[in-house]
């Protein structure tokens, strides 16, 4: 296997792609292009991700082992697509959500390409283009493609995202600005991201398989679903909060891929890495929730506020651990489509619109008014049930351009 690298400054070359209609509210000319450094400032630019044509991921059994729920494992098999009422229904929910935040918010959305994923990858079949946020990070102003360590998802955002990704840097050339688009390295030839891991015995799937790879810390036996002779990594897997970025090893995200985060954000951005307990680590989104400057909910199954403050930046912070395991509930959503892909941690995928306001699934009332209640926030709820069917909830669903103040 070899590593290309594409020219960081610039997207690769590429054919011309179709862009579906983006979404134009008044907006000031003098916003730029992209900048973003946290997660909580107010919401200017978004791109928000479309589920028509859909298909399960397809990788090896002892990754989907290590990652998927053990009730639908069996779906994740090549060119299987998600039930289209699901997919159709989570393309309502998602273009509901780009209509609120432009006409509620004044917020400027765009949206991906329509894509058939069926016929992609050379016709073994892709995932979504659902989940920006896994693709796709801006720090400052630079956006940085994701070196995934999954095969489907290999071409996923020149796929889904390349004609966007042109038009960013049209603007940007057009107001004169300095963007940094880093697209990532293109593989050449066999991929050797699962070399010594694809003779793992299937052992019981219901099970977590250490699959035999170094875990998360000095002090862990975890093993990873993905080796380190590559890099890897999902953009869900990190969170900024100003010039530090905050995120994980996992199932997705080795070694060398956060040291290749490291080397093309801009000064004076710094990533560190937090200890998770979580044997099905795979983006850091459901784990962490940072609502404002100087307040973060997170998950204490998976992270401890011990942990937390080890890092500078959460020394002084409000440290809240969601006070109810979601897992343990049933209530209305259960009644819903399936969490093929998630466990209901995935409350705690939720978005802000700024430090007052946060979007969240309409059903998770229950976490709706602790936010209310707790913490003075204005909850926005919407539907997205059918879009967390498909591996994400709001946070995942979209990627900020531009977060500051106008």
């Amino acid at each position: 296997m070899v590593l290309k690298e594409d020219t960081p400054s610039s997207t690769t070359p590429q054919q011309a792609s179709t862009t579906s209609p983006t979404f134009k509210p008044t907006v000031a000319s003098t916003m730029p292009t992209i900048s973003a450094s946290n997660e909580w400032s107010p919401l200017r630019s978004l791109l928000i991700g479309r589920a028509s044509h859909s298909l399960f991921p397809s990788e090896p059994p002892h990754m989907t082992r290590a990652t998927m729920p053990s009730a639908h494992r069996s779906q994740f098999r090549s060119l299987n697509p998600f039930p289209a009422h699901i997919v159709a229904k989570a393309d309502e929910e998602l273009d509901n959500f780009a209509r609120v935040m432009t006409e509620r918010f004044g917020i400027k959305v765009y949206r991906p390409r329509e894509v058939d994923w069926a016929k992609t990858n050379m016709g073994t079949g892709g995932y979504t283009g659902a989940m920006p946020r896994d693709g796709l990070m801006v720090v400052g102003n630079t956006m940085v493609e994701a070196c995934m360590g999954w095969g489907c998802r290999r071409d996923e955002v020149e796929d889904a995202y390349g004609g966007f990704l042109q038009m960013i840097m049209q603007e940007a050339r057009e107001r004169g600005e300095s963007v940094r688009i880093c697209r990532a390295p293109k593989i050449v030839g066999r991929d050797s991201v699962y070399d010594g891991l694809l003779d793992l015995p299937d052992g019981d799937p219901d099970e977590h398989v250490d699959v035999g790879v170094h875990g998360p810390n000095e002090s862990s036996e975890m093993g990873w679903a993905i080796n380190n002779t590559r890099p890897a990594f999902d953009c869900a897997d990190f969170m900024r909060f100003g010039t530090t970025i905050i995120g994980q090893l996992s199932h997705v995200t080795n070694r060398k891929g956060v040291d290749y985060l490291r080397a093309v954000i801009p000064e004076p951005y710094t990533v560190e890495l937090l200890n998770t307990t979580d044997d099905h680590a795979m983006h850091i989104d459901a784990t962490i929730l940072p609502l404002r400057q100087g307040t973060l909910i997170y998950c204490p199954t998976r992270v401890t506020e011990e942990e937390l403050r080890r890092h500078e930046v959460f020394k002084n912070w409000d440290l809240r651990p969601l006070p109810w395991n979601p897992e343990e509930e049933t209530d209305e959503e259960d009644d819903g489509p399936p969490r093929y892909m998630c466990s209901k941690w995935l409350v705690l995928n939720a978005m802000s619109v700024d430090e007052k306001r946060i979007v969240v699934e309409e059903k998770q009332e229950r976490f709706a008014r602790w936010l209310e209640q707790e913490f003075g926030m204005e909850v926005v709820r919407l539907p997205f049930r059918h879009v967390n069917s498909l591996g994400g909830s709001f946070h995942c669903a979209t990627v900020d351009l531009v977060r500051g103040e106008s």
